[in-house]
Order: structure tokens, then C-alpha cells, then sequence
């Protein structure tokens, strides 16, 4: 017996199959990847930051700031481990830079007068130049009234030598019959008329040399072809460039301790010098305290110059020094610097600092040895939200 089976039925079938799965099966459920519930909405929006700021720059919720490490090099952080160590304790002085009396000069003029150049040309500030070199002459001024004065007493001197010479000439003639002491009268006039004509005659328009006081370098010229001086009036100051010489002044009163040495900020750079000693009389209610560097390369410095003195006691202090770049506040304005305490995370520290030489700063309190403090580019993680 063969049974056939035509087209109709299957789909009849078919069809039967269907209705029954949809009255036993109320809900549908989406493949994977298509499912747009409530809960996949609330999964999404949790993983969504996580995954945008995981490597992103933030602050976290413990103040702490989350630096991955190609954010630290771009903004180029360095750190340095903590150090507690036994440090010169430091005083800040106010210091200004002055001439050494040893290598150093000022060039004035006694008289005052009109400025003349010399053949060489004015120096030029900057310019070098040795001990006694001819820096110009300051031709001498005088009123017109003084002027005739000086001019009519050189023709009356004048006047009063020819007749003395012409005495002299007729006592010679008779020095034969003439005693001899109406011969050397009539010497002696003549050549004491002819000084004071020389000297009058030189005063009238006579030049001052000015000269280079000590060998160094033009710092300073006021000088100018056809310009008028008063008396001791300063025309140019040379000095050394190698030296500076600072007076610190020193206003806590009492005798000044002693000092193991000091640093000047010049720029990026710091100076050493050394301590001189201090004045024996009190000026404006302090004394002056001297520092100098005789050993100067590359540095200048200018006279007038006023700059901070950071001169070391010889007690010393512990503490750990850190660069002054590395200190930054708070919102509270509170001192504090940054600590690395994972390769990523850095947290901030509040210290209690002192200056130490310009440059560095004495933390007192708030590190502990070898924490890794952030010496370059603490401003920029301070500014991180």
C-alpha cells in the first residue's frame, strides 16, 4: 500500500505547527545583539564612562588625580625620590650690587666742564679698557664775566714780564759795575711772571684727562661729544667683570651669626659667594653685611642691581629639599606638593615648608623618606578636574 503525501497538506501542516508554538509561548526573546531592554540600557550607561575616561586625565572622588603614562610624558612629569637629610639653615637677604673698591672705579670730573672725545672715540659701555687708558677730556667752563677777569689779569702779567725781562737784559749789561744780588732780583722776577702767566694762561682753557681708574669693562657711560659736567659729576664706571661685590642689609638687630657662605638667583642659575664680613656702624637702623664672588665666568651682574641674598647659617637643619617648582596650593591655599604612589595615581600632600636657597625649598613636615615627590610639572597635575 503507498502513501501520498501532497504539497497541500505539508503546508497545512505547517501552519497548524506555528499557531500552536504562538498559544504556548506568550513572550519573545530577541538573539544576541539585538536585545534593547531596560536592563542593557542600565549595563551600557554604567560601562560607558569606564570606558571613554579609562585613559583620560581625572580627578578622583579621594582627591587623587589618575595620570596615565602617555599623559605624564606629554606633560613631561618628573619625580624625585624624598631625602631626609641635614641642611644649612637659610636667611633671606635684601642685597644690592655696588663697585669693589679693589677692582672697580669711577671716573669724574673735579672741575666740570664741556665733554670732549677722545681720538680713539667715547668707549662704549661694554667696552674694554686698561688701567690709565685716555677715556676723554672735560674742557674746562668758565662765565663770561670770569672769563674777561681771567683774560684782562693774563695781559697785565704779561705786560709786567716784558718789563721784567727787559730789566733783566740792562742789568746784564752792567753786571760789571751792578751788584750781583740786583742780578739774580732781576732773574727771579722774570721767571716768577713767567709761572703765573703759564698757569693763568693754562687755567683759561685748560682740558681734564680722564682715565681709566683699574682695568675691567665700560658698565656705565654718561658721556656725550659737546654735553656739560658738573663738578664731581660721574662720566664712566668701570668694573671687573669677573667680581660682584652685594651688600645685604641686616635688620633683626644684634650682632650678625655667622654665616657659612650664600647664594644669589641670577635667572636659571645660582651663584655662590662668599661671606666678607659685616660694617661696624649702623646705617638706617641696620648693618651691611658683605658678599662677594671674585671667581665669575659667563654671569653679569649690574651695578644699582637689586637682588636676594640667600645666605646659609653654619647650624645646620634636617628636612628633605625639594625644588620650588615642585610646591603648589590647594583650594583651601594650603602648601602642599604631590606624591606618586602607584604608576599612575598621584596624591596630594600637605608640608610645611622654609626657603633654602633660591631655588629649593626645606620641607620640615608632611614626607616621609623615599616617597617620590613630583618635581617637574606639579602646576600642570594641580590643574587637573
Amino acid at each position: 500500500m503507498k502513501l501520498v503525501i501532497s504539497r497541500s497538506s505539508v503546508f497545512t501542516c505547517a501552519l497548524a505547527l506555528l499557531a500552536l508554538n504562538f498559544s504556548n509561548n506568550t513572550t519573545a526573546w530577541a538573539g544576541p545583539g539585538h536585545d534593547h531592554g531596560e536592563e542593557h540600557d542600565n549595563a551600557q550607561a554604567q560601562a560607558t564612562p569606564d570606558v571613554a575616561m579609562g585613559n583620560s586625565p581625572r580627578r578622583l572622588p579621594t582627591g587623587e588625580v589618575f595620570l596615565p603614562k602617555p599623559a605624564q610624558r606629554q606633560l613631561n612629569v618628573r619625580t624625585t625620590p624624598a631625602v631626609l637629610q641635614a641642611h644649612a639653615k637659610v636667611i633671606e637677604l635684601n642685597g644690592k650690587v655696588v663697585v669693589d673698591p679693589q677692582t672697580g672705579g669711577l671716573v669724574q670730573t673735579t672741575a666740570g666742564g664741556r665733554f670732549e672725545a677722545p681720538p680713539k672715540g667715547i668707549p662704549q659701555m661694554g667696552q674694554k679698557v686698561t688701567k690709565g687708558e685716555l677715556l676723554g677730556h672735560v674742557l674746562a667752563s668758565h662765565g663770561t664775566l670770569e672769563r674777561s677777569a681771567q683774560q684782562g689779569q693774563l695781559a697785565q702779567l704779561k705786560s709786567q714780564l716784558n718789563l721784567a725781562e727787559s730789566r733783566l737784559q740792562r742789568v746784564q749789561q752792567l753786571q760789571d759795575t751792578l751788584p750781583r744780588k740786583e742780578l739774580d732780583a732781576a732773574n727771579a722776577e722774570v721767571q716768577g711772571l713767567k709761572g703765573q702767566v703759564a698757569a693763568l694762561a693754562g687755567g683759561i682753557g685748560a682740558k681734564e684727562a680722564l682715565r681709566a681708574p683699574a682695568s675691567g669693562v665700560v658698565s656705565s657711560s654718561q658721556a656725550i661729544s659737546g654735553k656739560v659736567f658738573d663738578a664731581g659729576a660721574l662720566v664712566f664706571e668701570v668694573l671687573d667683570p669677573s667680581v660682584v661685590r652685594i651688600d645685604a642689609t641686616w635688620a633683626s638687630g644684634g650682632v650678625p651669626p655667622g654665616f657659612s657662605g650664600a647664594t644669589v638667583v641670577l635667572g636659571d642659575q645660582t651663584i655662590q659667594l662668599n661671606y666678607v664680613g659685616a660694617a661696624g656702624a649702623v646705617r638706617d637702623q641696620s648693618l651691611t653685611l658683605v658678599f662677594e664672588n671674585r671667581k665669575l665666568e659667563q654671569t653679569r651682574f649690574f651695578t644699582g642691581q637689586l637682588v636676594k641674598v640667600f645666605a646659609a647659617l653654619a647650624d645646620q637643619t634636617e628636612g628633605v629639599a625639594i625644588p620650588s617648582s615642585a610646591v603648589v596650593k590647594n583650594a583651601a591655599n594650603q602648601t602642599m606638593v604631590w606624591v606618586k604612589t602607584e604608576p599612575e595615581t598621584f596624591q596630594p600632600q600637605v608640608v610645611v615648608t622654609e626657603p633654602l636657597d633660591g631655588q629649593r625649598v626645606l620641607v620640615k613636615s608632611g614626607l616621609t623618606t623615599y616617597d617620590r615627590v613630583v618635581t617637574q610639572g606639579a602646576t600642570l597635575i594641580n590643574q587637573v578636574r
